[in-house]
């Protein structure tokens, strides 16, 4: 799943930036201070014609002490998605972009939600495609005004051009199929060049030097790793955070299924040296045991910010969004943890400034 910022004030609009598992290299310095951390929830109500539980809440101050608070410090939101699954804000777009979980009946659509000054969201588009049936990672360029959908299902990465104001069918500006079957799941962009997580046993991350500067045909089949990242002993890599300020790498992992699940979350410090060369990398860090709290994670946001404090990870298994330390190893308790009733998180964007 699933896509973090950091902005000052140029003398016109300068443009800089990042993507945390959902950012970009070409974004508009903005001099506020927040932290808001947008959440896709899974459910919904296969009954159209019933109530349809929140599938999307932005949380307002998610460095606050307030995290828990239900009320005061969360904002949920009712929208058309079939259960959120992938979900990515970016500043330069002012909208949250999220796909759905495409369960029976299958919802290859995917939503476009306009944000307000403070962080209100409203139905406003979507994009609609056939070819799509499971996207779990999602992240906007706004340097070549793109938006890079990748499609668990049938291993493919779909690029929609200029997609802010859409609202309706949209045709795939590019397709890249990538080769030999690898799972990917999640997808993020830094300096033109796209990583993507590799779920299963010895999973890892897969690097792609030149599928942004792509730009002529539309098809691409086969299309390899420039270079291929191996975390030997993973099990289910899914959720990823790529932090170029601090060059920080976070990746969810579990083992087991069900109730018998184990989650930890591996980290990589002194990313960019460890992804000059494939092979296989080892965690600095690794958060794992059982007063973590974690079950199933599948997504997981750093703070970018210099001097930040902390981690944000969704675990649908156990219902909760947890707050963690940047510095937090081992068998470490969350800081915090957020449950909004019997909610079940699938994504995190988060918006820090």
């Amino acid at each position: 799943m699933n896509l973090k910022w950091i902005f000052g004030i140029g003398v016109l609009a300068t443009i800089i930036g990042f993507t945390a598992c959902k950012r970009d290299d070409d974004e508009p310095f903005v001099n506020r201070d927040f932290s808001r951390l947008y959440i896709a929830f899974s459910d919904y109500n296969p009954n159209d014609q019933g109530t349809q539980p929140v599938n999307i809440g932005v949380m307002l101050r998610s460095d606050s002490t307030n995290f828990e608070n239900t009320t005061s410090n969360f904002m949920y939101f009712e929208s058309a998605t079939r259960g959120g699954n992938a979900i990515t804000f970016n500043p330069a777009a002012q909208r949250v972009f999220m796909s759905t979980i495409n369960r029976e009946p299958r919802d290859t659509v995917l939503q476009i939600f306009p944000v307000g000054p403070e962080g209100n969201l409203t139905n406003s588009g979507k994009i609609q495609n056939r070819h799509l049936k499971n996207v779990t990672g999602l992240v906007y360029y706004p340097s070549v005004d793109n938006l890079f959908a990748l499609d668990n299902a049938n291993s493919t990465i779909a690029v929609y051009n200029r997609p802010k104001g859409r609202d309706r069918y949209m045709k795939v500006s590019q397709r890249f199929i990538i080769t030999d079957d690898l799972k990917p799941w999640a997808i993020a962009i830094a300096g033109n060049i796209v990583y993507v997580t590799r779920t299963g046993a010895n999973g890892g991350i897969d690097i792609y030097d030149d599928v942004v500067s792509r730009k002529v045909d539309t098809l691409y089949n086969d299309v390899k790793a420039s270079r291929r990242l191996t975390i030997s002993g993973s099990q289910n890599i899914q959720g990823m955070s790529l932090d170029t300020i601090n060059n920080v790498l976070a990746v969810t992992d579990y083992t087991g299924s069900g109730t018998t699940a184990q989650g930890k979350i591996l980290i990589f410090e002194n990313f960019s040296e460890l992804a000059k060369q494939a092979g296989t990398i080892s965690p600095t860090r690794v958060i794992a045991g059982g007063q973590t709290g974690l079950i199933r994670p599948t997504d997981v946001e750093l703070d970018f910010k210099k001097d930040s404090k902390y981690l944000f990870v969704a675990d649908p298994g156990a219902k909760a969004v947890y707050r963690f330390l940047k510095t937090a190893t081992g068998d470490a308790k969350p800081d915090a943890k957020f449950v909004y009733g019997d909610s079940t998180p699938s994504g995190l964007s988060l918006d820090s400034r």
